[in-house]
């Protein structure tokens, strides 16, 4: 194992082809990051795990236990008009220090979405701070936290301090005003107080103040409160000292990926308890709107139509208060992003042709911070370092790909992780590709990538089918007793027959349901209700009929498997017999059966949005069936099935009084009318379970 080189670059002629599609290798000259494997006997830094298998088997964070809270997301009120009042004063100097661009973003909104972060997190992987997607491996650099959050890579670390006098002065008169705030009624040094405390007071400190709030809530928060360790980056901020902010945002925010990578993770062994609501809650300190940004510009399947914006806005105006795209499964989305993924979304900078810079003092700023972003290193926070791997993903700067040479991790302490970060650029010349350069892999790279895919997708194909969880299985429990509280929550209606149908004898329901055994349906005389709280099969229970629908009379055998006869489970999903009304659609039995998701709940964990939807769409209706009545009824609304369906459709038990026994009710809609109800209450019953249960 060998540390990286002192060079960033590293140019020789190889074998390259483009990463995705099939094209034939060319011999050209190529321009890799260092550290890179040049011959077999090298060492190569392993390919990390993809482990598809320890996620959860279905991307539905909605349904999952898991709460994500964000720390820095909320703007404080009135943040927006102390920036403008101090913006004509302290732009030049915030200009200067290279904070001016992320002070401005501070004042956009963008609208969060959680997929994104769980669908990032769910392929990164924390021994090397990337995404392993199928198609490739990428991940959020220093660049994209330079161009997307405006933060600077030069300058010094954020773990100075404060030498002289004055500046100790300065600080002490922070920490007196924190301390000041704690004693307040709030208790805390909250950052509504703080701003209450300093905004448009004319303090000589207000500066300073105003930076230490900036970095409390939008750069390096900790919590919701303001954080002293921040007051030397403000102070020397405040006079012109550059500080290297990109590198603490970046390892605060590969931290926090790890964090909530390992939360997904663990949610298969979670048990969120007897009544399914224990969750686990992951905090994000970070500013994870750069990671949002982040997917928004270089994933184009999931980026929505951005602002139009004018020369000098920032990249968050750019998407301020932007909706997402809908999405469905983000993991699916991502995983098939790689013709779509934009390598090089800011190479605006870069000119028309490949640039040699030749290195010495007078170095332009830019190519400095440019290559600062390519070399392999640590990333100094505060109070965490992480390792930064770009030559892992080289085409994302515009160069090319070859297998990744292996690093020594060792433990640094800050200073020393610092100083190997901040050290002098040792190639004698600057290679930066031109705008329109995109980059390719060698074929040893390409070779290795699709052996070490494959190698993995196979082992995950040879493992059995994992048992369901306990919490998919209390999920399941939970999501059958809640259709059943939501069809006795129906008021003026019996609880087992829909708004508008009229009244069946009443089923007891046992707790379970198994759609594997016969489904056997069958008579039985009125008994008193079950409450709901009794557990277990209770003698006369019609344990197979879903809570809250009636059983038939006649007894009907059906297969073990919906797929072996489709024309029963036609019958028995779309109608139950009725004396006086014919057919009344139902439910499409395998549907509810079959799902083991819950639903969400209002009062009485009732899901409130299925109540109001069922009586908007059932009225009430009237028959007179007679004779004649029923006979018309029968022949127009005549199930096509045979078998055992067509005993289902046909064999019309009287279920509600004896047979021949008509009702009072008067026809008020005609028999075409009633066809076209049915069929509409129907489509309205398949929405509703579509998103009640998935």
């Amino acid at each position: 194992m060998t540390e990286p080189p002192n060079t960033i670059f590293k140019f020789r002629d190889e074998l390259m082809v483009p990463p995705i599609g099939d094209h034939k290798p060319s011999m050209r000259p190529a321009h890799f990051l260092n550290p890179s494997v040049t011959f077999s006997d090298e060492p190569i830094f392993e390919f990390p795990s993809l482990s598809p298998s320890s996620l959860p088997p279905t991307f539905e964070p909605s349904k999952w236990p898991l709460k994500l809270t964000f720390i820095s997301w909320q703007q404080p009120r009135n943040w927006k008009s102390w920036v403008d009042s101090l913006c004509p004063k302290f732009e030049p100097l915030w200009k200067k220090t290279g904070i001016f661009e992320s002070i401005m973003n501070s004042t956009y909104f963008i609208r969060k979405n959680d997929d994104l972060f769980i669908g990032i997190a769910e392929r990164w992987c924390c021994k090397t701070n990337t995404c392993i997607f199928p198609w490739a491996e990428v991940t959020l650099t220093l660049e994209d936290t330079m161009v997307l959050g405006g933060f600077s890579v030069l300058g010094q670390s954020v773990n100075i301090s404060v030498e002289t006098q004055e500046l100790k002065e300065v600080e002490d008169k922070l920490l007196r005003a924190r301390v000041e705030i704690g004693r307040s009624k709030a208790r805390k040094a909250s950052s509504m107080e703080w701003m209450k405390l300093f905004m448009n007071s004319g303090s000589e400190i207000e500066h300073e103040a105003f930076l230490v709030m900036w970095l409390s809530v939008f750069v390096l928060p900790n919590s919701q409160l303001i954080r002293k360790q921040v007051f030397p980056i403000a102070i020397h901020l405040a006079r012109g000292t550059r500080i290297a902010l990109a590198p603490a945002v970046l390892s605060s925010i590969y931290m926090d990926l790890c964090v909530l990578k390992r939360t997904i993770v663990g949610l298969n062994k979670f048990d969120p308890g007897e009544d399914g609501n224990s969750v686990l809650e992951v905090i994000i300190r970070s500013p994870f709107q750069l990671v949002q940004l982040w997917v928004w510009e270089r994933f184009q399947a999931l980026q929505p139509n951005p602002n139009l914006v004018i020369c000098g806005e920032p990249v968050f105006a750019r998407w301020h208060k932007i909706k997402s795209v809908n999405v469905e499964n983000v993991r699916l989305a991502l995983d098939s992003a790689g013709d779509s993924f934009l390598w090089r979304p800011y190479a605006s900078y870069a000119s028309n042709s490949d640039m040699w810079v030749p290195v010495d003092p007078n170095l332009d700023e830019e190519i400095v911070a440019f290559t600062r972003c390519l070399r392999v290193s640590e990333l100094v926070g505060l109070g965490c370092t992480e390792q930064y791997f770009p030559h892992r993903v080289a085409m994302q700067f515009g160069m090319d790909q070859d297998l990744p040479g292996h690093v020594t991790l060792c433990k640094k302490t800050p200073e020393i992780a610092w100083n190997d970060y901040n050290k002098q650029i040792s190639d004698v010349k600057l290679f930066v590709p031109s705008r329109l350069y995109e980059g390719c892999v060698t074929t040893r790279y390409l070779e290795w990538w699709k052996q070490s895919i494959s190698g993995q997708q196979d082992s995950i194909r040879c493992n059995p089918r994992r048992q369901r969880s306990r919490m998919q299985r209390s999920r399941r429990k939970k999501s059958i007793a809640m259709l059943y509280e939501a069809t006795q929550a129906l008021k003026g209606n019996d609880g087992d027959v829909p708004p508008g149908f009229p009244l069946c004898n009443k089923v007891k329901a046992g707790n379970s349901v198994n759609v594997d055994k016969p489904t056997v349906v069958e008579d039985k005389t009125p008994q008193k209700q079950v409450p709901q709280a009794s557990r277990g099969r209770k003698e006369g229970n019609d344990a197979d009929v879903p809570p809250g629908f009636p059983p038939k009379r006649n007894r009907v055998e059906v297969g073990n498997s919906f797929k072996e006869d489709k024309s029963a489970v036609e019958g028995m999903r779309l109608y139950a017999m009725h004396d006086s009304l014919g057919k009344s659609p139902i439910c499409d039995v395998k549907h509810l059966l079959g799902q083991s998701q819950s639903f969400s709940c209002g009062k009485n964990g009732v899901n409130d949005v299925f109540i109001r939807k069922m009586k908007s769409v059932m009225k009430p209706v009237e028959l007179h069936t007679g004779a004649a009545e029923r006979g018309g009824l029968e022949s127009a609304m005549e199930v096509k099935s045979e078998g055992k369906a067509k005993s289902l459709v046909h064999n019309r038990a009287n279920i509600c009084g004896n047979e021949g026994e008509g009702s009072s009710y008067k026809p008020e809609i005609s028999r075409v009318e009633l066809k076209d109800r049915i069929i509409r209450l129907k489509r309205e019953f398949a929405e509703l379970k579509a998103a009640i249960l998935g």
